[in-house]
């Protein structure tokens, strides 16, 4: 176990209610305050004042925080119609960031659930809090579409690349490519694919083409040598620009302080790699200062990998969470612990029972937390949460 011996005690503070046009996780660590913001419109409207509304509700928070908008370092933006919508809300982006660098940011065709809400946002920030310095800067690398961004202090490297795409070609092809891109800017940093901790994948048609992506990632990690697989959500989603049809996000971490990564596991699931995808159904990794856990894309999946509850989204529902539950608690953590998260409907409709489920058994009301529809890589999936938590484990 990595030593918490005379350090600062990690301060985690969630805010923002459901009804809330903005959600915020402030996690204030040595050296650094991180901050993990969900904002959505109040009201109705046209996509261009609600893509205004969520920026001035991002700056108002922002201020509060005593942080600035150069300090987001990214963006994932959930839109009900992305070609219609992307230019539009462009333009109130670049409103806001004027000629300050914009953060890495993936667009997504995964309409929110929220009634009238064309479009929400999810963002990081991250600024020093001390005397230590913290430099942001942005990761040079030929992603396709995606950018990078590398957040570095107090000897941790921390990197984000967001809309990784191919060019053309197979849907192979592109993913192949994009998974090539993504290593050859994690080599050029000096770090190797296995310094990744968390991946999210986005295909524009899950059911035509999951099996592809399985063998593409699957390949491309035996060639990497994997030992450790990341922490990974595989959805679908409507990517940009719209030729393309998958785009990866990816976290990478390079420490030069004692860190321990463990692979997670419950005993309600079986492993991912037993039916063809190659990823873990979580990591942990635990810092000086905290142990931060990373819950894949999880559904209502038992011990021998069959989907459970076919057709009824409430024992779905129930069994994707106590899936949840088990992962966390191999990790020492809980659902209190749990710090953001995005949840996958199938059917819209379904959103009510879902959250009421979620307030019987004590997800977080006043987390970031988007529900969107997308259809998960299982036509009997009705539903699929991906969450990470942060907690101190020097108090457990």
């Amino acid at each position: 176990m990595v030593s918490t011996a005379h350090l600062p005690l990690l301060r985690v503070r969630r805010f923002g209610r459901g009804e809330s046009a903005v959600q915020a996780t402030q996690i204030v660590g040595p050296g650094a305050t991180k901050l993990y913001l969900c904002a959505h419109p109040r009201q109705g409207g046209s996509i261009a004042g609600q893509a205004r509304e969520i920026y001035q509700h991002l700056g108002e928070l922002l201020r509060e925080q005593g942080a600035r908008p150069q300090d987001v370092i990214t963006e994932k933006v959930f839109f009900s119609d992305l070609e219609t919508q992307a230019e539009v809300f462009g333009h109130q982006r670049a409103a806001f960031y004027g000629s300050r660098s914009q953060p890495a940011t993936t667009y997504l065709n995964q309409p929110p659930c929220r009634p009238g809400v064309l479009c929400e946002l999810q963002a990081r920030a991250v600024f020093a809090n001390g005397a230590d310095p913290l430099v942001v800067r942005p990761l040079h690398a030929e992603l396709g579409a995606g950018a990078g961004r590398v957040v570095s202090y107090r000897d941790y490297d921390h990197f984000f690349l967001h809309n990784v795409t191919g060019e053309g070609g197979s849907f192979s092809a592109q993913a192949s490519e994009v998974f090539a891109r993504a290593a050859a800017a994690l080599n050029q940093e000096e770090l190797h694919f296995s310094d990744t901790i968390r991946t999210w994948i986005y295909l524009s048609h899950m059911e035509r083409d999951y099996a592809a992506l399985n063998q593409a990632r699957s390949a491309f990690f035996a060639r990497q040598g994997l030992q450790r697989l990341p922490a990974s959500t595989g959805i679908e989603g409507g990517v940009w620009p719209p030729d393309r049809s998958v785009a990866m996000d990816l976290y990478a971490l390079r420490a030069a302080r004692p860190v321990q990564i463990e692979a997670l596991g419950a005993l309600t699931m079986n492993e991912a790699p037993a039916y063809g995808s190659s990823f873990s159904r979580g990591l942990a990794v635990t810092r000086e200062d905290r142990r931060v856990v990373y819950i894949s894309g999880t559904a209502s999946i038992d011990d021998c990998g069959q989907v459970v509850h076919v057709g009824d989204i409430e024992g779905q529902t129930h069994r994707m969470l106590t899936n949840v539950e088990q992962l966390l608690e191999s990790a020492g953590a809980g659902l209190s612990d749990v710090v953001r998260a995005t949840t996958y409907l199938k059917n819209t409709q379904d959103c009510d029972c879902l959250t009421r489920i979620y307030a019987q058994r004590g997800v977080p009301r006043d987390i970031p937390h988007t529900i969107c529809r997308a259809a998960v890589c299982r036509p009997e999936w009705l539903c699929e949460v991906e969450v990470a938590a942060i907690f101190d484990p020097a108090g457990r």
